[in-house]
């Protein structure tokens, strides 16, 4: 029987914190009492247990390429990744180096757990971490929404 080049990586246990490098800069999202901050910010459990699940199981379609040589790094993205690290309790649970979205935009090219491989990743997993907090922050409550509506009333004015 041929073997499918599909592979499913599972990650064991609840992520409670979450690094996410990009361009030099580092993201930490933190879970205490059942809640996800980011600094002072509290974010929406939601949000960011859906971006949990992009990368919980990780399904990838096949390796791309077994050399992580510059030119390829380069061609895949992977020279300015984005590197997300999921840790339970200051365990690591999986690191995972984020390149560029495939031609067609629904996979991404990954490496995991810094080895070599470079993997064909399921879901446009660039554009999900590609971390905007505001993004992740829960809805605004409707008495804020009312004040920006007025807002921009008087701007108009």
């Amino acid at each position: 029987g041929l073997r499918s080049p599909n592979k499913s990586f599972k990650i064991k246990g609840e992520p409670d914190f979450i690094s996410v490098e990009s361009a030099g800069k580092t993201t930490l999202l933190q879970k205490g009492e059942g809640l996800w901050t980011c600094g002072a910010e509290e974010l929406d459990k939601g949000k960011v247990e859906s971006l949990i699940k992009s990368l919980n199981p990780l399904a990838t379609l096949g390796v791309t390429s077994r050399s992580a040589s510059q030119a390829a790094l380069e061609r895949y993205g992977l020279d300015k990744p984005i590197k997300v690290t999921l840790k339970a309790r200051d365990k690591t649970l999986v690191e995972v180096s984020i390149g560029k979205n495939s031609s067609s935009g629904s996979q991404s090219y990954i490496q995991i757990d810094g080895k070599k491989e470079i993997y064909l990743a399921r879901g446009n997993l660039r554009s999900s971490w590609d971390l905007k907090i505001d993004s992740l922050k829960p809805a605004q409550k409707p008495q804020d929404e009312e004040q920006s509506v007025q807002e921009g009333d008087s701007n108009e004015a």
